[in-house]
């Protein structure tokens, strides 16, 4: 038979390891614009690079203390993305913002990518 609390014990009594789990982020294409939407909660502002090239965006962030007293900054890890933006868009005509947390870029497409409407002719 388990002694299932033998095995909570152990679990919850062994020294713990900080693992990186590599961050992630959304894309959301529209018509003339796309916006890349990443957590950096945790983050001072101050201390995330954004360097906008016009095929990628590169985004940094280090973690800057080492608080183990506190559990939510073990799950604050280093920050380091390449986000390729395609031909249509134009990386270096980018705009960003942070919102509770969450760093939001938005790059324009190339006005020679925009879709055109067509209105119908009726005859």
């Amino acid at each position: 038979m388990i002694d299932y609390s033998k095995l909570f014990e152990e679990f919850f009594n062994e020294p713990k390891t900080t693992t990186y789990v590599p961050n992630k982020f959304a894309v959301d294409i529209k018509d003339d614009s796309a916006i890349i939407v990443m957590s950096v909660l945790g983050h001072d502002p101050k201390n995330i690079d954004i360097n906008c090239f016009e095929d990628k965006i590169e985004i940094k962030a280090k973690k800057v203390t080492e608080d183990t007293e506190n559990p939510f900054n073990q799950l604050i890890s280093d920050i380091e993305e390449r986000v390729n933006v395609g031909k249509n868009f134009d990386g270096r005509k980018s705009k960003a913002e942070i919102k509770n947390g969450i760093l939001l870029i938005t790059i324009e497409r190339k006005e020679e990518s925009k879709p055109k409407k067509l209105t119908l002719k009726l005859g």
